[in-house]
């Protein structure tokens, strides 16, 4: 499928972003020992039972997963639902352009960055200046300026998965 499929009401439709893409945060004790070891608590390998290192790395392959690099056809799929949200979606003439812009300027957002959750953001932004951000088709610097903080929350608990699963390889 191209991007000038996207606005071709017989197209296929495109696959949205799978569950497992979505970023969701830890939860449970993973997110009790990511808080502690980000409070400057020591973690000690005995901490990390069986049970907990499951978890660990269930969250870890979450991560991974959600800071993959999102494909063009994920990002044009977020933006052909993000179209009938605002007022000004790109004439059917830019949608290609309007997209490889974006694609191109969050090259570096990854795959479960892109979601329902990023895009009701973007439409929920208060106005600024009496401007209303969220009501209009985001420009590819003010879309990447509101994901980037969902990509270094995935990353960041990807890098502390990641040295919390080395207390225990390291015994």
């Amino acid at each position: 499928m191209t991007m000038h499929d996207m606005t071709d009401p017989h197209a296929t439709p495109i696959p949205a972003v799978p569950d497992g893409c979505a970023w969701r945060p830890a939860a449970g004790d993973v997110a009790g020992l990511l808080a502690a070891m980000r409070a400057g608590m020591t973690i000690l390998p005995r901490d990390l039972t069986p049970a907990r290192l499951h978890a660990l790395r269930t969250q870890m392959a979450h991560a991974d997963n959600a800071a993959r690099p999102a494909p063009p056809v994920v990002i044009a799929a977020w933006l052909k639902k993000l179209a009938p949200l605002v007022s000004n979606p790109p004439p059917t003439a830019q949608v290609v352009g309007q997209t490889a812009a974006i694609a191109e300027v969050c090259a570096d957002i990854p795959f479960g960055a892109w979601t329902p959750a990023t895009r009701m953001a973007w439409c929920r932004q208060p106005p600024r200046n009496g401007y209303p951000v969220g009501a209009r088709w985001p420009a590819p610097g003010e879309l990447h300026a509101l994901l980037y903080p969902t990509a270094q929350r995935i990353r960041t608990e990807q890098h502390n998965l990641r040295r919390l699963l080395t207390l225990r390889e390291r015994e």
